[in-house]
């Protein structure tokens, strides 16, 4: 579902994102590296870069660690290529690899349709270990949009005994650096007009697949000022950065005068911004559909609103032009944002760089803000989702670029589950069960996604999952939904039969307090579980035993559950309220749920009449 400005922008070449400044030796080390990494900037923004590495591979483990990827695209071209492979015993060589022999594909990933992108690869292939492969390559690129991210380790399981970056650049452009645990040496010269910067780091330890990101070393470069495709800018700032996407879109937004007609006519006795903004998002949804589009500069410039006008596609950066573009007609501004889209919602503010894979729309009116997920079928207006909550983004006006916020959407209305049942217990064990599952906000919309050109069979065996836990057969279901305003709701209606529901011995009934399946997403701000389980009894019995009603207030949560039993009813009522999960890694996510699950489960003891 991911819709990139620019695949490129993410698969630069080779490297994998994996180092550690740390010490664990007890690590296993699959592969040593020697590096030196060289990036050449020239006057007319296109710049070079030399690879020379050699890499020693232990056992078959580390196999992967001597493949080497290469993304070519308009703006990228591969000059040279040389492998050798070397028995490190005797050194002599065994092969050698020319650009020639490397295998080649075109880049196709879900949902593109339209792009110029090239995948050149060597994967090597030994049966005998220790090997050393030696590379020697050197790519070019005709403008310094954005710089590589250098890693000295390229691999997990890998062992440094020395990684160099060297940056050549003229002082009339500049380059901005940034480094991440970084404890080498670094150092730096002026000759002529040209800046040199070095770092050096020699002797790091093999991390292991657990490490996280923000523990890996790494140096993030980003030019001052930059040129791509004959457009020129400064990316010092975010303002001035925002300038270049703003030059991007300029004049891009023309309608034909028959099609504003019809803008007109559609909003026709509307006065209210909202319902308009609503009328012509339906539009959007209903009559383009997505795709994604990576030509050249059209990584990053979109489509003008006319061609997405003929042609009914576009990708998300055309989508939401020719949104904004109908929406200026009827009378409503709105500002082109970018976006880092995603589970990974990471944004530098204090290194303006391009951070972004994804474009959405913000609307001011006074002091309210709305934003709209241009490439979504199924999300409502003025509610961005999942896939771009919660983050910083860039938005783009004719005075530059601003930083600013997507909500957080932490309402209970965007965050709720409730479950209600009602259950008639069977002599035989088994139980008629009838009941509701209502979804909002997110939780709805996971259900719409899932459900999307479904037929109702696939529905069915997707919900007799989520609504039970074993034995639960569905004789009938459906699925309602609403989608309006801000608002995304779904509730499946359902009827069954449940096996086992319950155990029996020659004297006593037992009942479990939690049956059914429960998997809440704890990648939400404030999740909000509610339960009510109505049991009919079958017979009369006596309450010989049932645990006592809880009311627990942790770091991450809150949990009530309450039982009431009458003569013919048991009741069961659960309320779990979360909050800041996504804070938490997703080991800790998982203990919280076991720990929680812990306090829920148990049974309900009768004895016979």
């Amino acid at each position: 579902m991911y819709r990139y400005l620019s695949i490129s922008i993410f698969y630069i070449f080779l490297f994998s994102p994996l180092v550690l400044n740390g010490t664990n030796f007890s690590t296993p080390n699959y592969s040593s590296i020697k590096k030196d990494y060289k990036i050449t900037l020239s006057e007319d923004y296109s710049y070079e870069i030399e690879i020379n590495q050699v890499t020693t591979i232990n056992d078959k483990n580390g196999l992967s660690h001597a493949s080497y990827h290469f993304i070519i695209d308009q703006f990228t071209s591969l000059d040279n290529f040389e492998v050798k492979i070397i028995d490190p015993f005797n050194e002599k060589t065994i092969k050698k690899i020319k650009a020639k022999d490397l295998q080649e594909r075109d880049l196709i990933t879900s949902g593109n349709i339209y792009q110029d992108l090239t995948l050149k690869q060597f994967n090597l292939q030994s049966s005998s270990f220790p090997v050393r492969v030696e590379m020697k390559v050197k790519l070019r690129k005709s403008g310094n949009f954005y710089f590589p991210t250098w890693r000295p380790q390229n691999n997990y399981h890998q062992k440094v005994e020395q990684a160099r970056l060297e940056v050549i650049y003229p002082e009339s452009l500049g380059i901005r650096f940034k480094t991440q645990h970084f404890e080498g040496t670094f150092d730096t010269n002026f000759i002529g007009e040209n800046h040199t910067l070095v770092w050096t780091i020699n002797d790091l330890a093999p991390v292991a697949e657990d490490t996280e990101e923000t523990d890996l070393s790494k140096i993030t470069l980003a030019p001052e000022k930059f040129g791509m495709d004959g457009f020129e800018a400064r990316m010092d700032t975010w303002k001035n950065f925002g300038l270049w996407f703003h030059q991007l879109n300029k004049e891009r937004t023309k309608l034909p005068d028959a099609f504003k007609q019809e803008l007109h006519e559609m909003v026709k006795g509307v006065d209210n911004s909202i319902e308009k903004i609503e009328i012509l998002y339906r539009y959007l949804q209903k009559n383009y559909r997505y795709v994604s589009i990576q030509l050249g500069l059209g990584g990053w410039r979109p489509m003008e609103s006319e061609e997405v006008l003929s042609k009914k596609y576009g990708d998300c950066k055309g989508l939401t032009l020719f949104m904004q573009a109908m929406l200026s007609e009827v009378g409503i501004p709105s500002d082109y944002t970018l976006v880092k889209a995603g589970e990974d919602p990471t944004f530098d503010e204090d290194f303006p760089s391009n951070q972004f894979n994804h474009a959405i729309l913000r609307i001011k009116s006074g002091d309210k803000k709305y934003w709209l997920e241009c490439t979504s079928s199924h999300l409502p207006a003025g509610f961005l989702g999942s896939f771009t909550r919660n983050r910083k983004v860039l938005v783009i006006t004719p005075e530059g670029g601003e930083v600013d916020q997507t909500p957080t959407y932490s309402d209970p209305d965007f965050n709720t589950t409730v479950f209600n049942s009602s259950i008639l217990l069977q002599q035989n064990g088994n139980a008629a069960i009838k009941g509701t599952l209502l979804q909002k906000g997110f939780p709805a919309e996971i259900t719409v996604m899932k459900t999307y050109d479904k037929k109702e069979d696939e529905i069915t065996n997707l919900f007799n999952g989520q609504i039970g836990g074993n034995g639960l057969i569905i004789n009938d279901i459906s699925l309602d939904k609403k989608i309006e305003w801000q608002d995304i709701q779904t509730q499946i209606n359902f009827s069954g039969m449940v096996q086992r529901y319950y155990k029996s011995t020659g004297k006593r009934i037992f009942i479990p307090i939690s049956w059914h399946t429960w998997e809440p997403n704890l990648k939400n701000t404030s999740e909000v579980y509610m339960e009510e389980v109505n049991i009919k009894k079958h017979r009369s019995l006596n309450t010989e035993s049932i645990p006592p009603s809880l009311s627990i207030t942790e770091d991450n949560y809150e949990l009530k559950m309450e039982i009431i039993i009458d003569d013919e009813n048991i009741l069961i009522k659960k309320q779990i309220q979360f909050t800041d999960t996504d804070r938490l890694s997703e080991e800790e996510q998982s203990e919280l749920l076991i720990a929680l699950n812990k306090k829920i489960q148990g049974e309900l003891v009768f004895t016979k009449q």
